[in-house]
């Protein structure tokens, strides 16, 4: 984004800018926001499993010319996301074998946390940089989830820089 308001109301998964003053903001609810902070470059993402395993991460930080830290904003997390077995099979192929879980109750589950962490690392950003919210969408209702609630309301995670 180059100016205020350029792209306001697009719809998409990532944006960055180079221009202070620019605000981005992301929507979610049980998917992963995160907000990506480099050199004189700001972004957000919404990381859904869809996204994570297409590497939308991987190509907002490309896109950015790198990050050197990340956010990472509430979501759901392994012990209350049931996922099914051909989805995990996806995202497994796509960010290893650790976005594998088990939800409290016993069944298959998406470790989203994971993943997101495998996309930051394969972008070269150091683990030691990454911030975690640790809140859980499903298990508070501070936050609004779909999948524990069927709630259709969404927060937002907003950035610019200064």
């Amino acid at each position: 984004m180059t100016e205020p308001g350029e792209h306001a109301g697009a719809e998409a998964d990532a944006a960055f800018t180079t221009r202070p003053g620019c605000v981005l903001a992301v929507r979610t609810a049980d998917c992963v926001p995160v907000v990506l902070i480099g050199d004189g470059a700001i972004g957000v993402v919404h990381a859904g499993w869809r996204g994570l395993a297409a590497g939308v991460i991987e190509a907002t930080v490309a896109a950015m010319g790198g990050a050197s830290e990340a956010h990472v904003g509430p979501h759901i997390r392994r012990g209350c996301y049931e996922f099914g077995a051909g989805d995990l099979d996806t995202v497994a192929a796509a960010l290893g074998d650790g976005v594998r879980g088990t939800t409290t109750w016993g069944t298959p589950a998406l470790d989203l946390t994971t993943g997101v962490r495998a996309a930051l690392d394969r972008s070269a950003l150091n683990g030691t940089a990454v911030h975690d919210a640790g809140a859980c969408t499903a298990c508070s209702d501070v936050y609004f989830s779909w999948r524990a609630r069927k709630e259709h309301e969404r927060f937002a995670t907003i950035a610019w820089l200064d």
